[in-house]
């Protein structure tokens, strides 16, 4: 009887996880999703990594909060970074964007973590 109840329950955690993933997968194909994933690989692909820090170890990472303004332009909302030079670089470079795929998103906030690593 134990040895019932371990596989019952192995069963109802591999179909809660098969569930779920379904789930995620079919979230992840909304017009909307795919939208917001192309803003972010639109910001990735134009913020390079600073010239300043070329000579520099660094492994950090800086989550910017933003709103999509009417005119594609952005406005950062917030900066969260342990490095203060890559907190004003990053900030700079995102509001000097003119994003080409944020049809929907105007006045909308969003959130992008970029990773500077080298």
């Amino acid at each position: 009887m134990r040895l019932f109840n371990v596989i019952l329950v192995n069963i109802l955690l591999i179909g809660g996880l098969t569930v779920s993933t379904c789930n995620k997968a079919k979230a992840g194909e909304l017009p909307q999703n795919q939208k917001a994933k192309a803003i972010s690989t639109e910001i990735r692909e134009k913020v390079n990594f600073p010239d300043e820090l070329l000579d520099t170890e660094i492994n950090e990472k800086v989550t910017v909060e933003f709103k999509v303004k009417t005119d594609k332009t952005i406005e950062v909302v917030s900066v969260n970074s342990a490095n203060e030079f890559l907190k004003t670089y990053v900030k700079k470079q995102i509001e000097s964007l003119n994003l080409i795929s944020a049809e929907g998103f105007e006045g909308k906030v969003l959130e992008i973590s970029l990773l500077f690593s080298n």
